[in-house]
């Protein structure tokens, strides 16, 4: 179990690493709402959610969820001082839903895999 964690946490910092890369360069959307910026966000943060999960670095749930809430506030502030980004409440709910159903998926997971 140790080496499926050890691997997990792996995973994870190269996701946020590559997730940071991505959110600090230019893009060339125009409009304020693309649908498919936020559906990225949101797929994005179930995926976060759940490898965070599973690399077991915090033992309480709820910290998994306000750790990846917190990292997606943080990308949106750095974003509000780059020139070629900008802050957007509705990137941070497209995060927040995301969380939300990254929680429900882990849920289900529990049911199949108490001991995890």
């Amino acid at each position: 179990m140790k080496i499926i964690q050890f691997s997990f946490r792996i995973i994870l910092a190269i996701s946020i690493s590559v997730v940071t890369i991505f959110s600090i360069q230019e893009v060339s959307i125009e409009s304020s709402f693309n649908f498919l910026d936020k559906a990225l966000h949101f797929l994005c943060f179930i995926y976060l959610t759940l490898i965070t999960w599973l690399s077991r670095i915090l033992n309480k749930d709820l910290h998994v969820y306000v750790i990846v809430l917190a990292y997606g506030i943080l990308i949106e502030i750095v974003q509000r001082f780059l020139p070629h980004r900008s802050f957007e409440y509705l990137d941070i709910f497209a995060d927040f839903v995301g969380i939300i159903a990254g929680i429900i998926i882990i849920k289900i997971f529990k049911n199949f895999y108490p001991k995890y």
